[in-house]
């Protein structure tokens, strides 16, 4: 037993400690992203800031032709979190549902797995609407 004991002592001693590495967030302070879109769409630029204390500052949207910025009670809708990515895509839309829209999904995760995405759908008509996917 004693045998046992030590070298198990003996080998904690010897047996240097382990460090493990840990991903971390880099957040997107500012951003912008221009796509030329397609021809029928127009192109698409989006803009925007985040403050130290992850809230969505500004977000605005230059597409349909003109320029739409989202407004403080729309962006008091973004949950707050370091988003750290961003990805743009777009529908055609029928006229009557509000026509040609534009997704924003603003992400915060790591290359093992996104924690959480927020959905920015803007029509051109101006219609704004936010929603957190699962």
């Amino acid at each position: 037993m004693k045998s046992i004991l030590f070298f198990l002592v003996t080998s904690m001693l010897v047996i240097p400690p382990a460090f493990a590495s840990k991903e971390g967030v880099l957040k997107l302070n500012t951003f912008s992203l221009e796509s030329k879109g397609i021809a029928e769409f127009g192109p698409v630029k989006v803009v925007g800031e985040q403050s130290e204390q992850n809230e969505v500052k500004s977000l605005s949207v230059e597409a349909f032709g003109k320029k739409i910025e989202l407004k403080p009670e729309d962006l008091s809708k973004i949950p707050k979190q370091p988003y750290n990515g961003i990805q743009l895509s777009y529908e055609q839309g029928y006229p009557e549902m509000g026509g040609k829209t534009v997704y924003i999904t603003l992400q915060f995760g790591f290359t093992s797995q996104v924690k959480q995405r927020v959905l920015v759908t803007i029509t051109e008509k101006g219609e704004i609407k936010i929603k957190e996917l699962p």
